[in-house]
């Protein structure tokens, strides 16, 4: 009885799920696939617990088998030899998978934000580039393979991904890394080797949210980013959301080697990138199991960064740490940024400089040069310095003398060096600087270079000085309490080792500044500015932000329209008495997504107010974009409202930064309503108790924008009634 009653159990599990029986693959092990040459690899999936899984491959005569766990887990190993294909894997249990046209040959893992994301349709078309298209056209190159990761998050390690394989040709590179194609092109011409390509990447992320928590957890320097700000400014931004989702489901796919493309999004803590960045290549080769892969990563190009401090330049040194661990490289791109445009379009040059990387140190091909000028010492002569540089053989510089070099004497400030190639050095002089003490070579955001070695390879920037930076961002809170109703200002540093120094009246925070200990009460407007100090190191960020008590601080607002739950703003941004800044994941900003913004505040009783304003945001790298039509109203009654001022806003042409745009009424101005219909009926001229806000979203991101066609973001803050 026992055994029918186990038996129909049984069948009652099996027919309502008709799956569990069957051999599942990763999606990353699919047809047109690329393995790892000369290499053992993993196939691996999920069946029922105890079925036998046999594998036979179409390169080896040899089957290989193995039992599944309990959990219905399995991995079979097996050799791959040299590069060849296509051929036939079949993984055969309880049912039969066949892959067909699976080749063997190089793969690499291409990883980072959106300058490795940004594909030749983003970057502007084959318009761009089209002596490679024609080489494109030319060759079809199949026997390049694209592995595209879809977009991901999640709070811990996944198994699997969405991915899908497909073969290079004119359609399929429009739509993929442009970084990774060029690299993964310049192999193939020199290997003649089929070369697989996983993209996994994601644009505006940070390098913390692609490394594991354990990684950061183990760091006590590291475990900043467990609460800071960068970390929480967007949802891909948190700690290890993309590695767990993107980058752990991969670590069975047996690779070649990474090439990497970020850093943008770290430049607001510059100072803890170069312990960050190292720990997460550390991370990523332990998982993999591979031992210390080849890992090429590009150095972020000059663009100005509007900041009170260089900070890509910190960013860029930071960088270079990471050149301490084995097998690594670094493509250099200081003389083909542009400063105006934070993803600069010569990819082909980049993805070349990454492949001479691998093509030199990873395949051994002794006449491919990958390095250029490298500084190596300074030597004080006088007035004067000798720079010493390795892999300088015939140094020159172009368009003139080189560039982009200043000394520093005592005092620390450091102005512009005239500079002469002499041999494999160059010599510094500067009659502003009578006794020098410091070099520093392209340290500004900026900079861009023109000192190359006869391979044609720039100079990557340097500093002999140790001047430290320290960047910390500090949270500033203006809340009412419930109980007394009461205004107050709280203050809080993610980097509990840090103090914080603070002044109310909008002058630079200093060490003799007041320090921040617990809540304090707030009786009227301020102006607060807030630095974090370690030691006796000032904070390169000031903080700031502006309590207004106007009339409009927590009254009701009714929007038509829903703002997104994306960005943390929240319900009360709008009438907060606070502004934000230019950074849209700052905590002040309301985010409309393809609608328009229409909101009604209720003051409760009647007011004669002098002005009325609303501030917007735009941000295009971001798909922010200002309103087409601004309208504010006043109404007595809620019902019949006289429009007050109508905006029609025309865009800036080229504007690439950020910036905030305030709409603003005033009543001494040339539209003033005459009489408005109060609540009770009496007609008091200027008097109103209902004010309304209109904002006509874009709706849709313009021609020539990457995001073209796609719904477009309205970004709304401070609604102020004095």
């Amino acid at each position: 009885m026992k055994r029918l009653q186990f038996l129909l159990v049984f069948f009652l599990v099996m027919t309502m799920n008709p799956g569990w029986a069957m051999i599942k693959l990763p999606s990353i092990l699919s047809p047109g696939m690329v393995l790892q040459q000369q290499s053992t690899v993993n196939i691996w999936g999920w069946a029922t617990p105890g079925e036998k899984i046999t594998i036979t491959s179409g390169w080896f005569t040899d089957q290989f088998s193995t039992v599944t766990g309990p959990s219905g887990k399995w991995l079979v190993r097996i050799p791959t030899g040299k590069a060849g294909g296509p051929y036939t894997l079949t993984i055969k249990g309880e049912n039969t998978i066949i892959l067909p046209d699976v080749l063997i040959g190089e793969v690499w893992v291409c990883s980072g934000q959106s300058n490795m994301e940004f594909t030749i349709k983003m970057l502007g078309g084959w318009k761009l580039y089209a002596k490679e298209k024609k080489e494109l056209k030319k060759h079809d190159y199949p026997q390049i393979r694209f592995c595209q990761v879809k977009h991901a998050m999640s709070l811990v390690p996944l198994d699997s991904c969405d991915v899908s394989w497909s073969k290079a040709n004119l359609r399929s590179v429009t739509d993929f890394s442009a970084t990774a194609w060029f690299f993964a092109q310049c192999l193939y011409n020199r290997l003649h080797v089929p070369i697989g390509l996983i993209s996994t990447n994601i644009g505006g992320t940070p390098a913390e949210a692609w490394t594991s928590r354990t990684a950061m957890e183990n760091d006590p320097e590291l475990q900043y980013y467990l609460t800071s700000p960068n970390g929480q400014s967007r949802e891909t931004g948190r700690i290890s959301v993309l590695y767990n989702a993107m980058i752990h489901p991969l670590i069975n796919f047996s690779i070649r080697g990474v090439i990497w493309y970020q850093g943008e999004t770290n430049i607001p803590d510059a100072d803890l990138y170069g312990k960050l960045f190292p720990a997460m290549i550390r991370n990523w080769r332990a998982d993999w199991n591979q031992g210390d892969f080849p890992f090429y990563f590009v150095q972020i190009a000059p663009f100005d960064y509007n900041e009170p401090y260089p900070a890509a330049a910190y960013l860029r040194e930071a960088q270079t740490k990471a050149l301490a661990l084995p097998n690594t490289g670094m493509a250099s791109t200081m003389d083909i940024g542009n400063t105006r445009n934070i993803h600069p379009k010569n990819k082909p040059e980049v993805g070349k400089r990454l492949a001479w990387w691998a093509l030199a140190k990873t395949y051994g091909i002794d006449k491919v040069k990958f390095q250029g000028p490298v500084f190596l010492r300074a030597e004080k002569e006088g007035r004067r310095f000798r720079l010493f540089f390795d892999h300088a053989d015939s140094l020159f510089s172009r368009g003139g003398p080189p560039v982009c070099f200043t000394l520093a004497g005592h005092d620390g400030k450091f102005r512009s060096a005239n500079a002469i190639i002499e041999g494999k050095t160059v010599v510094l002089s500067s009659d502003s600087v009578r006794d020098p003490r410091y070099v520093r070579y392209a340290f500004t955001d900026t900079d861009t270079v023109n000192l190359y070695n006869q391979a044609g390879l720039p100079a990557a920037p340097f500093r002999t000085d140790s001047i430290r930076l320290l960047v910390r961002n500090v949270r500033i809170t203006v809340f009412t309490d419930s109980i007394d109703d009461q205004r107050y200002l709280k203050i809080e540093c993610p980097d509990t080792s840090c103090r914080v120094h603070y002044t109310l009246d909008g002058s630079d925070p200093v060490a003799g500044s007041p320090v921040y200990h617990e809540r304090m009460l707030l009786n009227g407007s301020a102006k607060i500015r807030v630095r974090a100090f370690k030691g006796s190191t000032a904070s390169a960020l000031i903080l700031s932000t502006s309590f207004r008590k106007h009339l409009g601080v927590d009254k009701q607002l009714a929007i038509k329209f829903p703002y997104s739950a994306e960005y943390p703003g929240g319900k009360s941004a709008l009438l907060d008495g606070l502004t934000g800044s230019d950074q849209f994941f700052d905590g002040h900003w309301q985010g409309y997504l393809g609608v328009d913004f229409d909101g009604v505040v209720d003051l409760g009783k009647l007011y004669l107010p002098d002005s009325i304003s609303v501030s917007m945001l735009q941000d295009t790298n971001s798909w922010i974009f200002l309103p087409v039509a601004v309208q504010v109203s006043g109404s007595g009654d809620g019902i019949r409202y006289t429009p007050l001022a109508d905006f029609q806003f025309q865009p800036i042409k080229h504007q690439k930064e950020p910036f905030i745009k305030t709409f603003n009424w005033n009543r001494q101005g040339p539209r003033n309503p005459l009489s408005l219909v109060p609540d009770d009926g009496n007609s008091v001229p200027g008097y109103i108790r209902y004010i309304r806000v209109y904002a006509k979203s874009k709706g849709k991101c313009p021609k020539g924008h990457p995001g073209a066609g796609q719904k477009a973001w309205l970004f709304v803050d401070e609604i102020t009634i004095w």
